[in-house]
C-alpha cells in the first residue's frame, strides 16, 4: 500500500481513534471532508488489506499493522516539519502543509538520516507521539560537542543543533553538514 489517499485515511483514523479506540464513518467523513460513501469504500479496502478493523454500527479501528504504518507516516511528518521550521525557517503552518505532502514520498531511510542530522530533540504536537528521532539517535555511540574538542582534533559531524535557526543555516552554508569529517 503506497497511495497518498490510503495513507491519509490511516493517519486520519489514527488521529480520531487515539484515546477512544474507535471512529465512526460519519466522524471520519467530516474530519477528512469527504462523503460517508467514500469513507465506507476506503474502509472496506483498508480492511481487506489488513490495516483496519471495522464493525458495522460500532466503528473502525486500526489493526496492529495499520497502527504501525500510520505511526511511521506520522513520524516522517514530524521529522519533516521540524526540518522545515528549524533548518529552513519556514513558518509552522506552511511547514505543516508541506510536511503533509512530503510525508508520503520520503523513504524511512531518508527520515532516519534527517534525524541523525537534527539530533534527538523534537517538539510533538500530538498526544501519544513518541520522539521520531529517538531510535536514530540511539545508534550514535559517542558525540562530542565541537566546543569541547581540542584544537587539531578530528571528528565527523553527526548533527547541527542550535536554538537559533540563523546559526544553523549559517553553519550549513559554511559546509558543517552531517557526515562530513
Amino acid at each position: 500500500m503506497a497511495t497518498i489517499n490510503r495513507e491519509d485515511y490511516l493517519i486520519s483514523i489514527l488521529r480520531l481513534t487515539e484515546g477512544k479506540g474507535v471512529a465512526k464513518t460519519t466522524e471520519l467523513a467530516e474530519f477528512m471532508k469527504v462523503s460517508p460513501a467514500s469513507v465506507s469504500e476506503m474502509v472496506k479496502v483498508l480492511s481487506e488489506e489488513g490495516y483496519v478493523s471495522y464493525e458495522k454500527y460500532k466503528g473502525m479501528s486500526l489493526t496492529e499493522s495499520g497502527l504501525n504504518y500510520a505511526r511511521q507516516i506520522r513520524k516522517k511528518h514530524h521529522v519533516l516539519e521540524r526540518f522545515l521550521t528549524d533548518y529552513l525557517d519556514v513558518d509552522h503552518d506552511t511547514a505543516h502543509e508541506e510536511a503533509c505532502k512530503m510525508e508520503h514520498a520520503i523513504s524511512d531511510e531518508s527520515a532516519v538520516k534527517m534525524c541523525y542530522m537534527m539530533g534527538p530533540r523534537v517538539d510533538d504536537d500530538c498526544q501519544g507521539c513518541s520522539n521520531p528521532c529517538k531510535a536514530a539517535s540511539e545508534g550514535i555511540v559517542k558525540v562530542t560537542p565541537m566546543v569541547k574538542m581540542t584544537s587539531g582534533s578530528r571528528g565527523r559531524i553527526s548533527h547541527v543543533v542550535s536554538e537559533d535557526s540563523a546559526v544553523v543555516k549559517k553553519l550549513v552554508m559554511m559546509g558543517f553538514v552531517p557526515g562530513k569529517d
